[in-house]
């Protein structure tokens, strides 16, 4: 039986939101009204010196380990990010500072000159949690461009390129209705006045450290704002299973846990399920598969070739030999085929025991989801469980690289709202005694296979994804395929 998505009669309302980390560049033009009049602009300064402005976060150390921007000379009443303290040592120490609110004042008159919006700025070292409006923050993950990168970006065109800097920001909407066009109507309008023309004085970009994260939630007259336990359930075996083939539609520094990228974007399957270390005797029965001349999985299971898997801890990789190292190349590839083959296999065995334990809870899932409350992985569990005070309860999907195309924003949210439909209606025919996603897959043989690829991902999200979402899929898979 193959689950068609197609004929779902009850869509799940939703609501989005989204962050859109970029950088902003600007002429000094625009700069000048937020500063006193005493304030002397620096704009050659030495590594030491952009070492100690430093703005961005420890973790980022790696990639991201001084400030790029103009150095100012004057305090200010807004010291922002990294605290009051920081910028007044600066300023004792350095004769100046880093921007504080001067970059974010910059883009609400852009936003508000073009009728876009009317941007909130934020006030306090701690984001707002009141998400009514379009609001404008600091990012201390990014850093500005070096002058030789802004002059590329910004185009030889333009006149005084001297007279450029840029700075990150992060643009942040307001829940939004997910099946209105008004809404993606209202994110085209605000891009484009961001991103600026040739003839402006600013033009909005990302750069390889940008993300674009999407918030899923409830409308706020929903009885309960947090979604239904069974509708978690199946969307976290949903995106542990998957998340090979997602991660795929995705640029390499977007894949989860990559070290060399300085990126704060891991993995949910490896928090849930860190890769098991099995004893060589172990990796003897998990490749008994492949070394036993099967020509597919179907067969093999036909015949009993599948074995019970070996259980975490065991002795370790399997260990490099003199039979191994002169081993064909597709000897090697086989046996690097098994070993992933058995860890997919384990988490989805983990999966269907530990995420629909008869006592679950939605703090259990997030907790296993999240490891205790790690925000920084490709879909953070987090907010579903805080408190409303603290913010509306929603699903963050963080994979996204930056992006201030309209149409691309577009896509991103709809895959990202069809996987929450799509575990809804799993959900409720598990509610109804009948299939839920991973006795589906159990039930087609496709339990213990391994990795589920993208075709059946689109297959089985079906009509939640839609034409447009099919697209979406296929023009990211062209994009990425062969990196």
């Amino acid at each position: 039986m193959m689950l068609s998505s197609d004929a779902a009669t009850t869509v799940l309302p939703l609501t989005f939101g989204i962050e859109f980390e970029h950088i902003l560049a600007f002429h000094s033009s625009l700069l000048l009204p937020h500063l006193p009049p005493s304030t002397r602009i620096i704009k050659d300064i030495p590594l030491s010196t952009r070492e100690a402005l430093r703005q961005t976060s420890i973790q980022y150390l790696c990639t991201r380990s001084y400030y790029n921007g103009w150095a100012l000379t004057s305090p200010t009443a807004y010291p922002l990010p990294r605290g009051p303290r920081f910028h007044n040592e600066c300023l004792d120490k350095n004769g100046c500072r880093g921007y504080g609110d001067e970059v974010l004042k910059i883009e609400r008159d852009i936003l508000l000159a073009a009728s876009a919006t009317d941007a909130v700025v934020q006030e306090s070292e701690h984001k707002t949690q009141c998400f009514e409006r379009w609001h404008l923050t600091t990012d201390n993950s990014l850093i500005g461009a070096s002058h030789e990168a802004l002059t590329e970006i910004i185009g030889t065109n333009r006149t005084e390129t001297g007279e450029w800097d840029s700075a990150p920001l992060e643009l942040v909407s307001p829940p939004l209705p997910f099946d209105e066009e008004a809404s993606f109507e209202e994110i085209a309008t605000v891009l484009a006045a961001v991103r600026g023309t040739n003839l402006d004085h600013h033009q909005a970009f990302t750069d390889q450290w940008c993300g674009l994260h999407v918030h899923i939630g409830l409308p706020p007259s929903s009885t309960d704002e947090t979604f239904p336990l069974p509708l978690l359930q199946h969307l976290a075996y949903i995106t542990l299973v998957y998340e090979p083939a997602i991660s795929s539609l995705f640029p390499p520094q977007r894949r989860p846990d990559r070290d060399d990228t300085g990126m704060d974007l891991g993995s949910n399957r490896d928090l849930f399920l860190p890769e098991p270390d099995y004893s060589n005797v172990d990796w003897d029965a998990v490749e008994m598969v492949y070394d036993s001349g099967y020509s597919s999985d179907d067969e093999a299971e036909e015949e009993g070739g599948y074995v019970e898997l070996p259980k975490k801890g065991g002795g370790g990789r399997r260990t490099t030999t003199t039979t191994t190292t002169s081993a064909s190349p597709s000897s090697a590839a086989a046996a690097a085929d098994s070993e992933d083959h058995a860890y997919e296999v384990r988490i989805q065995q983990k999966a269907q025991t530990t995420l629909f334990a008869p006592a679950q809870t939605l703090h259990g899932l997030c907790h296993a989801m999240s490891s205790g409350g790690q925000r920084g992985r490709l879909v953070n569990w987090t907010y579903l469980a805080r408190n409303p005070d603290k913010g509306p309860r929603t699903l963050e999907f963080r994979q996204h690289e930056g992006c201030l195309d309209a149409g691309e924003v577009r896509g991103w949210v709809r895959f990202c709202g069809a996987l929450v439909r799509w575990a809804a209606e799993m959900g409720a025919k598990e509610e109804e005694e009948e299939r839920g996603l991973e006795l589906e897959l159990e039930l087609e043989g496709f339990y213990g296979r391994g990795v589920l690829g993208v075709e059946d991902l689109v297959e089985r999200m079906g009509g939640f994804l839609g034409e447009e979402g099919r697209e979406w899929v296929q023009r990211r898979r062209e994009m990425w395929r062969w990196v």
